[in-house]
This record gives C-alpha cells, structure tokens and sequence, in this order.
C-alpha cells in the first residue's frame, strides 16, 4: 500500500468485494458478449466485418485514455464519486449503443462505453489498496482478477443465448442493465477510501509530475510490464484457442464452450490455492513467482509436445488447462505488488498498471497475429511470455532489496 492511503474503513465485506468485483467484470463483458452478434451488426448497419471489428479496437483505446484520466480524478476527489459516474457514463453509451442505426453512432457508443468502463478497472484496486496491507491486498485482488478472467469466457456464451431470442440491440440493453445494478448498489455501498486531507491537486503539473514519478521507478515499471506480458498471453489465448479446439481437434460451438468453462474452474481453483499458500505464510512473490513459473513450463511442455508431434486432444486440453489454471495464483498477486511498490497516489498507479498492461496487451496480440496460426502458437506464446515475466518479476525483486520500499514481502 502506497504512503498516500488511508484508512476510512478497516475491511471490505463480502458483499462489496462482490460489487467492486462486478464493476471491474464490465469492460471484460462489453469486450466479448458482443462478439457472437458481430455478423449480424454488420448486415444490419451495412458495413464490413472489418469495420465492426473497429468497434472493438476502438474500445481498447478507450480503455487505455479512460484510465490515464480517471487516475488523477480519483487522487483528487476520492473514489466513490468518480467510480460511480463512470458507471454512468458506461450505462449511456451502453444505451446509445444499443439505439445506434449507424456505424459512426456504434464507434461513438463504444468509445463512450470504455471511459465508463475504465472507473470500474481504476478504482477497485484503488479502494484496495486504501484499506489492506500487501498480503490481504493480494487475496483480495485475486478475486477482482479471478471475475474479471472469467468474464471474457462467459460473456460470449451470454450473448450467443441472448441472440437466440433477440436481436443483437439486445445486448447492449443487457449491458446497461448490468451497469445499472452495480450503480444502485454502488450509490449504497461503495465507501470513499481516501480522506480529504489525503487528495491532491488537479492540475496538468500534478498529473505529469504523478505519472513520470511511476515511470523512474524500477520496482513498479518491471512488475507491470511482467504483468502485461503474461495478460497479453491470456488474451492470446482467448482469441486463438477457438481455432485451436474447433478447427484442428474438431470440437463443436458447445464442446468449446464446455472447455472454456472448465477453464474458468480452474482460474477459480488457482485463485484458491493461491490464497491458501498465502494464509499458510508463504509471500505475496513467492506465490506469485510459483504460479509464473508452472504456467511458463506447461506453455514449453505443450510446445514441446507439438515440436514431437501432433498431441491428442485430452493431451492438449490438460496442459493447457494447467497453464491457464495457474494464473490464478499469478493475477492478484503481482497486482498488489505492483500498487505495494508505487510511490504515487493509488489513483494514478492503478491508471498506469492498466494503461501498461492492456498496451504490451495489444503488442503481445499484434506480433502473434504475424506468425502462424497452428495447434503450437499458443503454448509458444505463453512460454515466451511467462518466461519474459519470470525475468522482470525477479529483476523487480532484486531492485526492491536496494530501494526503500518494503522488502519483507519480495522473497
């Protein structure tokens, strides 16, 4: 927890944990429940596939300004206020998409959609921070992260029923109406973590001069781009697995879908052992570096496996769950490294890491759409990644031994 927190609050229940939960699983659902209705968004607005997909992209832009915005605003007037406009703001465009006729409309709605979305990612782990110190931060985040993991498997499953019965319009009205739930709940729950005597200015100085204290330091810049890159590898995988399963081991729409959700057992299952290892006395890192670890030597096995031969399916589908399953004990964790090394408000480092992480994101996605495509990319990508991550987070480790940062919690 960074020197600028503050307690107003000695613990978060269960019941608003669930609700900053929630709220940070938007983005992920308004990124994938649409995708199954995408065929038809471009037939109705009669448009390009490609074009559609340019709602997506621009959603990701959004996301990376909403959060570098909303950083400051959350420094400076608290978290509760800014959290809960951005929830409205993410239920207009949310509506807007959902009347658009054009594909101007869409790319305004979906852009307006991300700056809301982008309050639901920053302040969670902001309120977090506020409250727990390093290790009951990592239990905590590992929830937020285990939501927002399986989000991106659920939220395709949810649009393609809701497809079934409606049109497209449809599930941006359901979107909104999630929006809505967490806003009424959040008017009633959600607390302002941070003090007025804690808040900073709000001016173009002090925003600049927040950011770059976060870029020249070592610690936090080595754990985000460690996170990114692994991040970037989940997302790969959630976008290639489906050629993977469907088109080289021939699974159908509903055998994929019954492998995602075992999946999502798994992320559940790592996130639990995760916080059992920590409640037994291991640290923050080491649970952090053990879960890195297994994912980045599952990823060389499987691509190992392909180098030999082609592998079964149950062969791939174990390994590759196993990979998958360990990122439970990777997310929360280097999370609250992450904000545990700022010396920053909480505000602007929970912007930055998002920033970062959904930035080397999109490079990890961009230079694996140059290779191609067959049963071995994937495992590659995650050995590749995770052994990248594995080298950050022990440089990070090694810095905040010779720093002034908290150094019980690195080893």
């Amino acid at each position: 927890m960074t020197q600028q927190a503050t307690h107003r609050i000695q613990s978060i229940g269960a019941g608003l944990l669930i609700l900053l939960a929630l709220i940070t699983a938007l983005d992920a659902m308004a990124i994938d429940m649409y995708l199954p209705g995408m065929p038809d968004i471009a037939e109705d607005l009669g448009v390009s596939a490609g074009h559609i997909q340019q709602t997506l992209a621009v959603f990701l832009i959004g996301l990376a300004v909403g959060q570098a915005i909303y950083g400051p605003l959350l420094d400076r007037f608290g978290r509760r206020w800014p959290l809960l406009i951005g929830l409205l703001v993410f239920i207009g465009g949310s509506i807007l998409a959902a009347l658009a006729h054009s594909f101007e409309t869409l790319m305004a709605a979906r852009f307006l959609q991300a700056l809301g979305a982008s309050a639901g990612l920053v302040a969670p782990r902001a309120i977090i921070d506020d409250v727990y110190e390093l290790k009951e931060s990592a239990q905590k985040f590992s929830i937020l992260m285990q939501v927002m993991m399986v989000a991106p498997i659920v939220a395709p499953v949810l649009g393609g029923l809701i497809l079934l019965y409606a049109e497209w319009h449809t599930i941006f009205w359901t979107m909104a109406a999630l929006a809505l739930i967490t806003l009424v709940w959040g008017l009633v729950s959600v607390p302002d973590t941070l003090a007025p005597e804690q808040r900073v200015a709000l001016s173009a100085a002090s925003i600049v001069k927040g950011y770059a204290r976060l870029f020249v330091q070592p610690v936090f810049m080595l754990y985000s781009v460690a996170s990114g890159l692994v991040l970037g590898a989940f997302f790969s995988y959630i976008s290639g697995s489906s050629f993977v399963f469907m088109e080289h081991f021939g699974l159908d729409s509903t055998q994929y879908s019954q492998l995602f959700a075992a999946n999502s057992v798994g992320l559940v299952v790592g996130g639990a052992v995760s916080n059992a290892l920590i409640k037994r006395g291991w640290s923050t890192f080491r649970v952090m570096m053990a879960g890195t670890a297994i994912y980045t030597l599952a990823g060389a096995a499987l691509w190992g496996v392909n180098t030999l031969g082609a592998p079964t399916l149950v062969t791939y589908g174990l390994i590759l769950g196993l990979a998958i399953a360990s990122l439970g004990m990777v997310f929360g964790n280097v999370m609250a490294l992450i904000m545990n090394a700022a010396d920053s408000p909480a505000g602007v480092a929970s912007a930055l890491m998002g920033v970062l992480q959904y930035l080397l994101s999109a490079v990890v996605g961009f230079v694996v759409s140059l290779t191609t495509v067959n049963p071995a990319q994937l495992p590659a990508t995650i050995a590749i990644c995770g052994a990248l991550g594995l080298v950050l987070c022990w440089m990070a480790s090694a810095r905040e031994e010779r720093t002034v940062y908290p150094a019980s919690e690195s080893v």
